[in-house]
């Protein structure tokens, strides 16, 4: 198969070759593979401030890197959220010998997505996004070109930053407007929205791991334990056969079903028609979890989101939306932020019986 970052090849070769790296060690050895995609973010980062001669923070260090082009308006959030995980991924695997293929498969993905918004802000304003194929085990990767693995890594990376700082320069709110409108079309897959939910979970004190924190693996709610067990199974027969994508648990009380979708799905709506069915349709089995009923409704709470920050201009399509499905004249709104369990389980305690 051909590199999904081949697009990279003839204006920034030295990222066509950290992505074809990554795709070749994905499944033989991924702890290379997650090293190489933090490269790619590490490299992006690099080449923006010397595109856009923008000063270094003081304390100069990757995370700082990462915020001063989030404070400077020159990435998005999210894009600041993918940054964040391709660097501390790829610390973990050089500091931890840290491996797994299923986060280079998420981390892969959202290195594609990454390299795609860079290539339309600071190479060809006219390229348009293309499907990212997975690699698949044991299939050879077909490279634009072979190269010495370190000694060239090195040689690229000192032409890129060369060519960035001869570049002519583009007006920094120009540059500002062609980023933010690129990142706001590009496109998320669902791997990389569980990855980057699990990572905003973390955040704010649950236990998050799609991957490892599941139904299927024998994941089971805990006491003394706050943890969002990803594919949790209901009777609902509306989508994805049944199974919720997360299960929120304060100890062994069932408290939120979340759900998380691609970027253009209408995410009230997505409340509407998946949320409240599995809360209505969660199994007798699991009854020994519930803290009560509201009408029909097994489980008090409700979210929704496709990982991207809210956007009031694309307010329906942007944020984390929340519904509390105790009282039936509650609507969807729009959160800041995920709730901590501290924060969930006060607003459980405000509670006047009342549906």
């Amino acid at each position: 198969m051909n590199s999904n970052f081949e697009f990279l090849e003839e204006r920034f070769p030295v990222l066509a070759n950290f992505g074809e790296q990554a795709e070749r060690y994905l499944y033989s050895d991924a702890n290379s593979c997650l090293m190489k995609l933090g490269m790619i973010g590490e490299t992006i980062v690099n080449l923006i401030f010397d595109y856009d001669k923008i000063s270094l923070p003081r304390e100069n260090t990757p995370v700082r890197r990462i915020d001063t082009l989030f404070c400077e308006g020159m990435i998005s959030s999210d894009l600041a959220d993918v940054l964040h995980a391709l660097r501390r991924t790829r610390n973990r695997a050089v500091h931890e010998n840290y491996t797994s293929v299923d986060d280079g498969k998420a981390l892969i993905q959202m290195a594609h997505g990454l390299s795609e918004w860079f290539m339309q802000t600071y190479g060809d304003w006219n390229y348009q996004n293309r499907p990212f194929v997975m690699p698949e085990e044991g299939v050879e990767l077909i490279s634009g070109r072979e190269r010495e693995e370190h000694v060239e890594e090195e040689k690229l990376i000192m032409a890129a930053s060369r060519a960035a700082k001869e570049a002519l320069p583009v007006a920094r709110e120009e540059r500002r407007r062609r980023a933010l409108r690129a990142a706001g079309r590009r496109p998320k897959s669902e791997a990389e929205t569980r990855y980057l939910i699990d990572e905003q979970l973390r955040k704010v004190g649950w236990e998050a791991d799609t991957e490892k924190l599941r139904y299927s693996r024998g994941t089971r709610p805990v006491r003394g334990r706050n943890i969002a067990i990803a594919e949790w199974p209901t009777d609902s027969t509306v989508c994805d056969g049944g199974h919720a994508d997360y299960a929120l648990f304060i100890g062994n009380q069932m408290v939120a079903i979340i759900e998380a979708k691609a970027a253009h799905k209408d995410i009230p709506s997505v409340i509407d028609y998946q949320c409240k069915d599995y809360s209505r349709n969660i199994k007798s089995a699991d009854s020994v979890y519930r803290i009560g009923t509201w009408g029909r409704y097994q489980v008090p709470f409700t979210f929704a989101t496709n990982g991207r920050p809210y956007l009031e201009q694309y307010e329906t399509k942007s944020g984390i939306w929340f519904l509390d499905l105790r009282r039936s004249d509650n609507v969807p709104r729009a959160l800041a932020g995920w709730m901590s369990p501290a924060g969930m389980a006060e607003l459980l305690e405000k509670w006047d019986g009342k549906c």
